[in-house]
């Protein structure tokens, strides 16, 4: 129950700054291209750096490369949120965090994968995996309709804060 929770937390975390970054690069900048580049700056590490978080998943205990992971994602969610609320926020900043996230998603999710079968066993499994898949998708239809909701009500740095509280959750049942 705890690692599910933790998952709902960090899916819904990772796909409101998605949809957050996205919207506020574009907002910055008023350019598609930036935006494009904003996405990009994410999904190369995840993609290019997930095999060796499957090395990684293999060689340390699981439980800590996900708190690493979870810690990480909270400390650039509210870098960004403090930098919004102070004003200082440039689009590179954008770049950067999308850079970092992507680095710690593709080094931590192997991780978060591999547990699943150390935590419920061979026999349940399949049923495990399910869940697991079903929250995630429930996370990707709901969780930016939530960040476009939070932006409207509290601001673009709200939506920051909340995510690091997201994480910060994920990150205390992981811990448990």
């Amino acid at each position: 129950r705890l690692y599910f929770g933790a998952s709902m937390a960090q899916f819904a975390a990772m796909n409101m700054q998605m949809m957050a970054r996205a919207w506020f690069m574009y907002a910055l900048t008023g350019s598609v291209i930036m935006l494009g580049l904003s996405a990009l700056s994410n999904a190369i590490p995840m993609l290019g750096l997930s095999l060796f978080g499957g090395v990684i998943a293999d060689r340390v205990q699981k439980k800590y490369v996900m708190l690493g992971g979870q810690i990480a994602n909270l400390v650039i969610a509210l870098g960004i949120g403090i930098a919004i609320t102070l004003g200082t926020i440039h689009w590179a900043h954008l770049i950067v965090a999308g850079l970092l996230q992507g680095t710690v998603m593709g080094l931590m999710m192997p991780a978060r994968q591999a547990i699943i079968v150390e935590i419920v066993g061979r026999e349940d499994l399949m049923n495990a995996v399910a869940l697991n898949s079903a929250g995630m998708n429930v996370n990707r239809l709901l969780a930016p309709a939530a960040a476009g909701i939070l932006i409207a009500v509290l601001g673009i740095q709200g939506v920051y804060y909340s995510m690091a509280g997201l994480y910060l959750v994920a990150t205390l049942f992981i811990a448990s």
